[in-house]
């Protein structure tokens, strides 16, 4: 009898799930595969309908972060849009207006990373303008909204870098008339989609780990439900399952990238160990700002998720690491485009 105690106090228990927690996982299922029937069809399609998305995408993550102060007005909105997308968009503007390269698609420009200082400059002072213009509009909301507004935009960036940069790499040609095709479409998305699957697997792992056996918090002020235990379980579970696809990729001939083929092997263990640490912090950052504002979630629009913003969080620090990850590996390993002076111009 004293033996089977002991061994009791050895053995691992689960959390016990409550109704509501069941029907809360089951939403947060249901909606995630719905986002995902969307997203990912849009992503290996790429060309216009990928930017399409991505710009719909901003306009949310705008909307939905000017909430978070209560700024939304037209003209604020409008305003900060504007920032925000020409951070994102700034290596297709500098193409066409900077070097008067004629207008193609969004995947001839995107192949390098860029962080327009002149930009993030005049962005700040008119949002620090516009605490003269509005009387509730402080200097803390303007300070918050230029972090935010770099974070924002410099994610998106990236998430077209992540997506049109292997196109230029593997010197696929961009058709006049789109086609779907392994070369054009399916190849060039492998990139992306495997930093989606590192962030997502980051964030399920924490989730369904930190429910289920989850017992030391982390930081009851930021997050009280987040655990040492979910943390952890996010960190090894995204390794775990992207170093198993990345170098079943390599080891096929089918790499992310050609600079993490088989010969390279080990750039793909460096991108599936950095990734999920900054796609863990990127949930905190978010986690603490909402905390800040007191709100619960960033928007509504995705039932189980809240908004654009609380699906993006992990994912905007995710692909910015991964872009620059890939950045520094594309050019050390030859035939990487763009200078090394180029990144924050």
């Amino acid at each position: 009898m004293i033996k089977k105690n002991e061994n009791a106090k050895h053995e691992l228990h689960h959390n016990q799930l409550s109704g509501k927690t069941k029907k809360s996982m089951a939403i947060r299922i249901i909606s995630a595969v719905i986002l995902i029937s969307i997203v990912v069809p849009s992503i290996i399609l790429g060309d216009w309908i990928y930017f399409a998305l991505m710009t719909l995408a901003l306009a949310f993550a705008c909307y939905e972060i000017l909430g978070c102060a209560g700024k939304r007005t037209v003209f604020i909105f409008l305003a900060y849009f504007f920032f925000v997308a020409l951070i994102a968009y700034w290596p297709m503007f500098k193409g066409i207006v900077v070097n008067s390269a004629a207008f193609t698609k969004p995947d001839n420009y995107f192949n390098t990373i860029y962080l327009p200082i002149l930009v993030v400059v005049l962005g700040s002072f008119l949002l620090f303008w516009l605490t003269v213009i509005y009387k509730d509009f402080s200097v803390v909301d303007a300070s918050f909204l230029i972090t935010m507004a770099i974070i924002i935009g410099l994610g998106f960036q990236c998430l077209f870098y992540l997506r049109y940069f292997p196109m230029s790499r593997m010197g696929v040609i961009s058709p006049d008339s789109w086609s779907f095709n392994l070369e054009n479409t399916v190849l060039p998305s492998v990139l992306i989609l495997f930093v989606f699957l590192s962030a997502v697997m980051t964030d399920t792992g924490a989730y369904f780990v930190g429910v289920l056996f989850g017992k030391t918090k982390m930081n009851e002020r930021i997050s009280p439900n987040k655990t040492w235990e979910g943390f952890f379980g996010g960190i090894i579970v995204s390794f775990i399952v992207c170093s198993a696809v990345g170098l079943a990729l390599a080891f096929s001939n089918y790499p992310i990238l050609d600079c993490f083929n088989g010969e390279h092997w080990y750039n793909v263990l460096i991108l599936c160990f950095i990734t999920p640490f900054f796609a863990t912090l990127g949930d905190f950052v978010f986690s603490a700002i909402k905390r800040y504002w007191g709100i619960k979630d960033y928007g509504k629009i995705i039932p189980g998720h809240g908004g654009v913003l609380d699906r993006l969080d992990s994912i905007f620090f995710a692909s910015i690491v991964a872009s620059i990850t890939v950045f520094i590996i594309s050019n050390m390993t030859g035939s990487g485009f763009g200078n090394w002076d180029l990144i924050l111009v």
